[in-house]
């Protein structure tokens, strides 16, 4: 969230910070029998095409449960094309929802198997619309934009990257995984292009691309030339070898134990070389594949159908190898949202940096991935601290408020609206720029129309604001307090009750008389009274016309509110 700074400061402040690792992806793949290079809409084993979405859920849900209890995985990825978002969108959601219900899902683009792109990109563009609108900001929903592009050259790939991360600017860029160029072969020549700042990248490896290795460390060079100096950023989104029995170049090959430390073959040195690497990179990895009806290369095989769908695990010693690549063993649960310091009481003040416990898309939306400001809060939304005692407003800070706000970004407070004969909102707020601002909701909906934080001269000097506050029924709510223009601070916002502040004015002069210009609590200005501060009510109410809340500004000392009825 945004205040200026010098360019070459704005540049290092606004930097997205490189990722530790990717093991957060403990996954497989779902694969449509034919494979999911079709070029009609898709159906992953199990399914018959003719779900409707309960029915596809109902397998989904069985599926993924069934693969996070007998794999452990955690994420599963799965394809998407164009007549299965534009033909079969209500039975795919179905998929999509049953596999969110249990954990992670990584959908990727699949085209038809042919040397160009995809046959019309109109579609190509409806298709990434259906699925954005619908999991864009969803939590646990992450995107590859292009499953092994190898039919674009280098630049144009980079470039139809970036047009789609300027179409979908609101999708958190840690949620978006580039494949590299070729069959996602080469992710140096993605990464290194700036553009593409804060993504994570895809990488395949398979034995069929070079079957003369046949030794742990080879295969474990082979992918370090896939991946470069890039490995804290990319996940592999596939490989994976021989579960079950089969032939390859005329050879015949019984299942194999990859547990074996001397492996006979380029099938064990593979699997056993590739664990090994992601292992020590803590890198994130998605099976191939984990069911695929036919595929001797599947983790699991599959008998009944839909609700009564059973899998088996094929070879275990291929499990046992997939887990020991993952570095992370900590279960996805859904995010809870909970008060962050007990229930805020209205009448009163929030907190602006005090918005509930959950995470980025279930109690506050972040645009970039970590706290810009590096004090108070340990998550993506960006606290500064103001009348702190070093340079960086890091260290003994009087308090602390949002800043580098960016439009669309939002926090929500869980809150217990008490009785109150009506409300009027108060913000402190900062701001060295036009166009800064914000909107309540309770639950929802609306309660404010747009407040606009006002241009000072830079995001260190607070003013107070107020503005009109519909009327919210007393009881529980979440209140949600979403940014409408970029670049505005907010230390708090205060829901009063007019009543209630009623003879609390603070002191000031009231020997001298003065003028005092008078305005509405939206600052339309009213008129001017001249008098003593003792008499200053009685000349406010003679000059409204309207009952209401009005604010009088003297000439020396600060100014007094007056409820006039």
């Amino acid at each position: 969230m945004g205040k200026l700074v010098s360019v070459a400061a704005f540049a290092a402040v606004f930097a997205v910070s490189s990722f530790a690792v990717t093991n957060q992806f403990r996954g497989t793949n779902w694969a449509d029998k034919r494979d999911n290079f079709v070029s009609d809409v898709l159906k992953l084993s199990g399914m018959t095409g003719t779900e409707d979405y309960q029915a596809a859920y109902a397998l989904s849900d069985r599926v993924m449960s069934q693969f996070v209890e007998k794999l452990g995985i955690n994420s599963l990825r799965i394809p998407i094309n164009e007549p299965t978002a534009l033909k079969a969108w209500s039975s795919y959601k179905g998929i999509i929802d049953g596999i969110l219900a249990h954990g992670r899902m990584l959908v990727g683009y699949w085209g038809p198997a042919q040397p160009a792109g995809p046959k019309n990109m109109d579609d190509w563009w409806k298709m990434w619309d259906t699925v954005i609108k619908e999991y864009g900001d969803n939590p646990n929903a992450y995107f590859e934009i292009f499953n092994e592009p190898h039919m674009y050259t280098k630049d144009e790939l980079r470039n139809l990257y970036a047009k789609w991360l300027a179409r979908y600017p609101d999708v958190p860029r840690d949620h978006v995984l580039l494949d590299g160029t070729g069959l996602a072969w080469n992710v140096p020549e993605i990464a290194d292009d700036s553009r593409f700042d804060g993504c994570l990248f895809a990488v395949h490896e398979y034995t069929f691309w070079n079957m003369s290795i046949t030794t742990e460390q080879g295969w474990m060079n082979s992918f370090k030339g896939k991946v470069g100096k890039y490995a804290d950023r990319t996940v592999a989104t596939e490989w994976g070898g021989a579960m079950g029995p089969g032939d390859k170049n005329g050879v015949h090959y019984e299942i194999m134990d990859y547990n074996d430390p001397n492996p006979t073959n380029y099938f064990m040195a593979y699997i056993r070389g590739m664990s090994e690497q992601l292992r020590e990179w803590q890198m994130g990895s998605f099976y191939w594949v984990g069911l695929r009806d036919g595929d001797w290369y599947s983790m699991v095989t599959r008998s009944g159908e839909g609700a009564n769908t059973k899998l088996e695990i094929v070879n275990q010693s291929g499990v046992d190898r997939m887990q020991y690549s993952w570095t992370d063993t900590v279960e996805t649960t859904p995010a809870v949202q909970e008060p962050f310091d007990g229930i805020i009481a209205l009448p009163g003040k929030i907190e602006a940096e005090n918005y509930d416990k959950g995470g980025n898309r279930v109690s506050f939306y972040d645009k970039d991935a970590s706290n810009q400001g590096n004090v108070y809060r340990d998550d993506a939304v960006d606290i500064v601290g103001f009348g702190c005692s070093d340079s960086l407003n890091t260290m003994d800070c009087e308090g602390y408020s949002l800043g580098y706000t960016q439009v669309g970004e939002w926090l929500e407070y869980s809150v217990n609206v008490g009785a109150h004969d009506s409300l009027v909102g108060s913000a402190r707020v900062a701001s060295g720029l036009e166009g800064a601002g914000f909107i309540l909701y309770i639950d929802d909906k609306t309660v404010t129309d747009t407040v606009k934080i006002p241009k000072g001269g830079d995001w260190v000097t607070y003013s107070e604001i107020e503005f009109p506050v519909s009327e919210i029924a007393e009881g529980e709510h979440v209140l949600k307090l979403q940014f409408t223009g970029a670049y505005g601070n907010v230390d708090w916002v205060s829901l009063g009750d007019p009543n209630a502040v009623v003879g609390t004015r603070l002191q000031f002069n009231v020997a001298t008389p003065q003028n005092y210009s008078v305005f509405t609590v939206n600052g339309n200005y009213v008129g001017t009274v001249y008098g003593l501060s003792a008499g200053i009510a009685e000349q406010v109410r003679g000059l409204v016309k309207n009952p209401g809340i009005y604010v009088a500004k003297p000439a020396y000392g600060p100014a007094v509110k007056f409820n006039v009825k």
